[in-house]
């Protein structure tokens, strides 16, 4: 009985944990004069019927839902108290990727990772006037994640 007890307790807190990405969807959306944008699974599915074989398309078929939420146009008090919510993912299932503060400008890159596959990309970005929130969801290898890195940064010094 204790066990059944444990592995209930266990699976509640999991999905307790799980879930504080979706929160701050849930609580910032609703604020004035923010914008959210969800491209569901069905949707991407759809797009992904389109795509060809190369490797920025392997990378894409990957990807169950994208959602992204604006508040640039918020209140500054709307925009610290998200800068402090996105500051407490850490101790709330997520683990730190990167994590940039650059004059004035804090960039923050979460992952949540379960049998040895990223589920969850968390990105968010905030400066004085602006505040960004992106969720990725999918499954990626750990290969997938460093091959994005590196095509991006090959990228950047292209341009």
């Amino acid at each position: 009985m204790k066990t059944y007890i444990l592995t209930l307790l266990l699976l509640c807190v999991s999905c307790l944990s799980s879930a504080q990405g979706d929160d701050l969807f849930r609580e910032f959306k609703k604020e004035p004069c923010a914008e959210y944008v969800m491209i569901p699974s069905y949707v991407m599915a759809i797009g992904k019927m389109f795509m060809n074989d190369d490797p920025d398309a392997r990378m894409a078929k990957k990807v169950k839902t994208i959602r992204v939420l604006d508040m640039e146009r918020c209140p500054k008090e709307v925009r610290r108290r998200f800068e402090r919510r996105v500051n407490a993912l850490r101790r709330k299932g997520y683990e730190p990727m990167i994590r940039v503060n650059e004059d004035g400008e804090q960039a923050h890159i979460y992952i949540r990772i379960k049998d040895d596959l990223v589920h969850e990309l968390l990105i968010a970005c905030s400066e004085a006037d602006e505040c960004t929130l992106v969720q990725i969801k999918g499954k990626f290898t750990k290969e997938d994640m460093t091959q994005l890195i590196d095509d991006q940064l090959s990228h950047k010094d292209e341009r």
